[in-house]
C-alpha cells in the first residue's frame, strides 16, 4: 500500500513538473502570437493576456511591405529548405546503409573521417567556405546555399541514419540473399521501410536548421538570395515605422512550417530519435 502511494505520488509530482514545464515553453509562442493580432494602441497600452480586438492588421503590413517582398523571401527559403532535405536525405540513407550493412574495405575509418567532420565548428571554415564559393561564382544562388547545408548537416545525418540501420538484423539481409533477392531489392523493400523513422528524423533535422539557419544565409546569402529570416531583419533594421506586432506577426509566419512539419511526422521523429538508444 505504502508502495502504491509513493507510485502515486511520484506521478502526481512528474505530472506537476511536466504541466509547468509545458506551460514555460508555450509562453513565449502564445505571447508572440497574441501580439500578433492586437492593435498597435493595445500593443503600447499595457499588459493583456487576450487581445481586446483581433485584427489582422499586422500580417497585412508584413506582406505588403515593399510589394510583397516577404512572398519572395518565403518562397527562396522554401526553395531552399526543399532541396536541401531530399538531397541530405538521399545521401544519408545510402551512406548509412552502406556504413551498417556492407562490407567496405576501410569502413571504421571513413565512418571515422565522417564523424570527425561533426567535431569542426562552422565558423572556423567560414572565411575558406566563402572564398571558394565565391571563385565558383556560387554567391547568392540556391544551389550555392544547398550545397553548404548539405555539407554541414549530412555527417550528423549518416551517423543518425545509420543507427537506424544498426536496429535491423542482419538475418533479415541474409534470408533474401539466400531467396535471390539483389542488394538493391533487399535495400529497396526491407532495410528502407523498416528505417523510415530514422529516415524521417534526418528529414526533420535537416528541414529544421535550414528553415531556421540565419548565419550561413546572412553571409552565403547575398542580396539577391535573402531567406525568410534575413529579410525579416532586414525589414526590422531599415524601417522604423515597423513596431512589435510586424515582428511577431512574422515570428509566427516563420515558425509555422516547421511546426506543421513536426506535426505531422512526429510519431516517426520520435522513433527515430530512440533508434540506437538501446540494444
Amino acid at each position: 500500500m505504502k508502495k502504491d502511494r509513493r507510485v502515486a505520488r511520484t506521478n502526481r509530482i512528474f505530472i506537476a513538473v511536466n504541466l509547468i514545464l509545458s506551460i514555460i515553453w508555450i509562453l513565449p509562442v502564445y505571447w508572440a502570437f497574441v501580439t500578433s493580432v492586437k492593435t498597435e494602441k493595445e500593443i503600447y497600452g499595457g499588459i493583456t493576456l487576450f487581445p481586446k480586438l483581433f485584427t489582422a492588421e499586422n500580417y497585412s503590413t508584413l506582406f505588403s511591405y515593399k510589394d510583397g517582398i516577404a512572398f519572395s523571401w518565403i518562397k527562396n527559403s522554401i526553395q531552399i529548405c526543399l532541396i536541401t532535405m531530399i538531397v541530405v536525405t538521399v545521401v544519408s540513407v545510402l551512406a548509412g546503409y552502406a556504413f551498417s550493412k556492407l562490407e567496405m574495405l576501410g569502413t571504421k575509418l571513413w565512418l571515422g573521417l565522417v564523424l570527425f567532420t561533426i567535431m569542426v565548428p562552422v565558423q572556423a571554415l567560414m572565411v575558406p567556405l566563402y572564398n571558394t564559393m565565391s571563385s565558383l561564382n556560387l554567391l547568392g544562388t540556391v544551389w550555392g546555399m544547398v550545397l553548404i547545408y548539405v555539407t554541414f548537416q549530412t555527417p550528423f545525418c549518416v551517423y543518425m541514419i545509420k543507427r537506424s540501420f544498426d536496429m535491423v538484423p542482419n538475418a533479415l539481409r541474409e534470408a533474401a540473399l539466400v531467396d535471390g533477392a539483389s542488394n538493391l531489392q533487399i535495400f529497396g523493400k526491407i532495410y528502407v521501410p523498416l528505417a523510415l523513422p530514422g529516415a524521417i528524423t534526418v528529414l526533420v533535422y535537416s528541414a529544421y536548421n535550414t528553415w531556421n539557419d540565419y548565419v550561413i544565409a546572412l553571409t552565403f546569402g547575398g542580396s539577391t538570395m535573402k531567406t525568410f529570416n534575413i529579410g525579416l531583419v532586414d525589414m526590422l533594421s531599415n524601417d522604423t515605422t515597423l513596431d512589435w506586432g510586424t515582428l511577431t506577426s512574422g515570428s509566427i509566419v516563420g515558425m509555422l512550417p516547421i511546426l506543421i512539419l513536426f506535426l505531422f511526422l512526429q510519431k516517426y521523429f520520435v522513433k527515430g530519435m530512440m533508434s540506437g538508444a538501446v540494444k
